[in-house]
């Protein structure tokens, strides 16, 4: 296939790295040569289904039904995971309304780095965790760290000083730094990107669910009578549940569509070739060392990481807001239903607002900043009300809290699903979590002495951060597919769109692969 200099002088300008850059490997079998390039040990793992039945005929009807199935049996998996885990992350919330610090001796901002230091887990766990993610099968080492962070968690009931608690606190914080990371994977390894708003919300929203689950838990704690503290309850039945949950993981969370125990072969034959007209890939077990630096250098991937990194300094208040709500003049028994409605407005914002990005194409960047304009204004009214008015205080803190993940769920699932290939897709995401966790970790730095009104606003920059860097990332990534359609158009004639397919290539290798916004 030649190309021409000009050809190669816009290819550099529009960011694809080559014309020729499909090569047939030097030791791909002889038999091969009638199948386009044939496969090499850096291909994706669909490539060899590609070169078998490309010439299959499949339905629309057949593609519906393997998409139900994937919705039938991995969808329920993905759910209760995200569910379960953000019940764990947040037991230290329902605990601290109990009497966690008083009977752990906890002192000045010893609390605020007990919900910290899960994120320096989080933080130092983060990328190593995601490159065994790729070299291992994904369902076994995904339900090794569910094992881990549900021991960790159970463990926490029988701390008996701060030291002991922050050390596990650090555990759970590692061992729980792949759920978000991985979730984004393995949905876009299995779903369209027209179908992954609503797949991700599936998911994500699991979180509000948790939230009101979470506090009509808490408020039944807080009617035990026992001897030992209540406080240790929420970490010894959410610990449990992990641990048991953890189990079913192992045997059927499945690694790619090519293993999935759920689908026969027609049908995995079938969920590979919906996901070979999306061009971003399925997975590939080789790591990539251009693809990894391509990612360092991606402009794309560092704003949607200011983006989060600035976004979740409000997960502080996350983390405090039982104490928040308690400076408002509620009890304790009262501050744990008063936390219901943060659920319920997240649930809701991220069914409309992900609906919305599925039915208007190229919505998504756009809905998400409209969620963070939401959260600026909730955060406003939190900063500029007197304590006297508490209600107002507590629309505040809902219309903050309620929109701040849809915001971060169509900001982060639209960059990630214009990511390809597989090491770029992991480093990608290891950037993104990387300045997510520091977020996190400076967030609750921010609350150490009631009324909090430095934390409150910090939140107000933070959410504006947020928003502008979703817009930057609008703008470039519109720049960046009017850049390689002129390419196309250009060069369309010189290149085979099946020598690209499958082939672990980045979404800059790859010159039919345009960013969806």
């Amino acid at each position: 296939m030649a190309s021409d200099p000009s050809g190669e002088k816009l290819a550099a300008d529009v960011g694809v790295s080559s014309l020729n850059i499909i090569q047939r490997p030097a030791d791909a079998p002889e038999q091969d040569a009638e199948n386009l390039k044939g496969v090499s040990a850096s291909d994706d793992v669909g490539r060899e289904y590609y070169l078998l039945n490309k010439d299959e005929d499949i339905s629309d009807e057949e593609k519906r039904h393997v998409r139900n199935r994937i919705d039938l049996f991995l969808l329920p998996l993905m759910m209760v995971t995200a569910f379960v885990q953000y019940l764990d992350k947040s037991t230290i919330n329902y605990a601290a309304n109990y009497g966690l610090r008083e009977d752990l001796g906890m002192k000045g901002t010893q609390y605020s780095w007990a919900s910290s230091i899960f994120y320096f887990g989080f933080l130092v766990w983060q990328y190593p965790s995601l490159l065994l993610l790729q070299r291992l099968p994904l369902g076994r080492y995904f339900a090794s760290q569910v094992m881990g962070w549900g021991v960790f968690t159970f463990l926490m009931a029988a701390a008996s000083n701060f030291g002991g608690f922050a050390t596990l606190r650090f555990l759970l914080g590692a061992a729980e730094s792949i759920q978000l990371a991985a979730f984004f994977i393995v949905t876009n390894m299995w779903y369209t990107r027209e179908e992954q708003p609503i797949r991700l919300m599936a998911w994500y929203g699991m979180s509000p669910l948790a939230i009101i689950a979470g506090s009509l838990f808490a408020y039944g704690v807080g009617h035990i009578d026992s001897d030992i503290g209540l406080w240790r309850f929420p970490f010894i039945i959410c610990g449990a549940l992990s641990v048991v949950w953890a189990v079913v993981l192992w045997f059927a969370l499945p690694s790619n569509p090519a293993t999935a125990w759920f689908l026969s072969e027609r049908q995995r034959v079938v969920a590979l070739r919906r996901m070979q007209e999306v061009g971003t890939g399925v997975e590939s077990k080789k790591f990539k060392k251009d693809q990894a630096i391509e990612a360092v250098l991606d402009p794309k991937v560092w704003l949607a990481a200011f983006g989060v990194g600035a976004g979740n300094i409000l997960n502080g208040i996350g983390l405090f807001q039982s104490l928040v709500i308690r400076g408002f003049g509620f009890t304790a028994l009262q501050t744990t239903l008063l936390q219901i409605p943060v659920g319920v407005i997240e649930l809701f914002g991220l069914l409309i607002f992900c609906t919305l990005a599925t039915i208007i194409p190229n919505s998504r960047l756009a809905l998400s900043v409209l969620c963070n304009a939401f959260s600026i204004v909730g955060s406003s009214i939190l900063y500029a009300f007197d304590l006297k008015e508490r209600w107002a205080l507590m629309i505040g803190f809902w219309v903050m809290l309620g929109f701040i993940p849809c915001g971060f769920l169509l900001g982060m699932g639209t960059i990630s699903g214009n990511i390809a290939g597989h090491t770029k897709k992991v480093t990608a995401q290891g950037i993104m979590f990387v300045t997510y966790s520091v977020g996190c970790i400076v967030g609750p730095q921010l609350y150490t002495t009631p009324p909090y009104r430095q934390g409150l606003r910090a939140n107000i920059v933070a959410l504006v951060v947020a928003l502008s860097c979703n817009l930057a990332n609008l703008v470039y990534m519109v720049w960046e597919n009017r850049k390689r359609k002129h390419f196309l158009e250009t060069n369309r004639h010189l290149l085979n769109e099946g020598d690209y397919t499958f082939r672990d290539l980045t979404d800059k290798q790859n010159p039919f692969v345009l960013n969806v916004l």
